[in-house]
């Protein structure tokens, strides 16, 4: 599905790009389509935008495209076996992409998992406070960049332990209750590794790899999930769901 959908900020979109190479039709083809049509009510959407590629030292134009705006497209074309595939896939993958919406915006509602997120944040305090200490550690022991290991600690468990889709202002917020389990033991590996290592005075560069360790044999054990996707939904779906 990743090869049909884009994700650009909260929106879940297709590219002429894609249409183009999925239904074997060459891009300015569809190009001239798109600029055809393109004052139609269909496409006046902030999400249709124009974007330049650099290839070989050329620059191509390719639009991003809502799920409307390129089935919209397909219709002008003759329905060839290729194409009605490429219909039911598109169709197939933006449907999945709401459901996975649906399920973390219900997420957010289950006391349940309201519980796990706060507890998380209980332990996310203490991991960062710990990350705190082994900074001030590291400059003790002459480390230029010791300000670092806070973004360098965060990002190891994530990339380490999910795929990432987009980029999220905060992560967790949008994690399973499985994936929020996970987290938690991270940030609980790499406090406790930290204090072991700074009690028995190892180096600071040591204490980083011990940690870096920890994280790489949960990754190990649980192989990596892919991040809900933050999206913004229809506005009829969002008031179904409030409803």
């Amino acid at each position: 599905m990743d090869k049909l959908i884009v994700i650009r900020n909260k929106d879940v979109l297709t590219t002429s790009l894609i249409l183009s190479e999925k239904i074997g039709l060459e891009h300015r083809a569809v190009l001239q389509l798109i600029r055809k049509y393109k004052d139609r009510k269909i496409f006046q959407t902030s999400a249709f935008e124009v974007q330049k590629l650099a290839s070989k030292g050329r620059s191509t134009e390719y639009y991003f495209l809502t799920e409307e705006q390129a089935l919209f497209l397909l219709t002008l074309m003759n329905n060839s076996e290729k194409i009605l595939d490429f219909k039911e896939a598109l169709i197939s993958a933006f449907v999945h992409y709401r459901k996975i919406a649906l399920q973390a915006l219900s997420q957010k509602s289950n006391a349940e998992w309201l519980a796990k997120r706060q507890e998380t944040k209980v332990i996310r305090k203490e991991c960062t406070d710990t990350i705190q200490k082994f900074i001030a550690y590291a400059k003790e022991q002459g480390s230029k960049s010791a300000e670092k290991y806070y973004m360098n600690f965060s990002r190891m468990e994530l990339t380490g332990l999910f795929l990432i889709e987009q980029k999220y202002p905060n992560a967790r917020d949008v994690m399973s209750m499985r994936q929020l389990n996970l987290i938690e033991m991270a940030d609980e590996a790499v406090s406790i590794s930290l204090e072991e290592s700074m009690l028995n005075g190892v180096p600071y560069k040591e204490c980083y790899q011990i940690a870096k360790e920890k994280i790489c044999l949960l990754a190990k054990i649980f192989p990596r999930s892919p991040l809900p996707i933050g999206i913004a939904l229809p506005l009829p779906l969002l008031l179904a769901n409030n409803s």
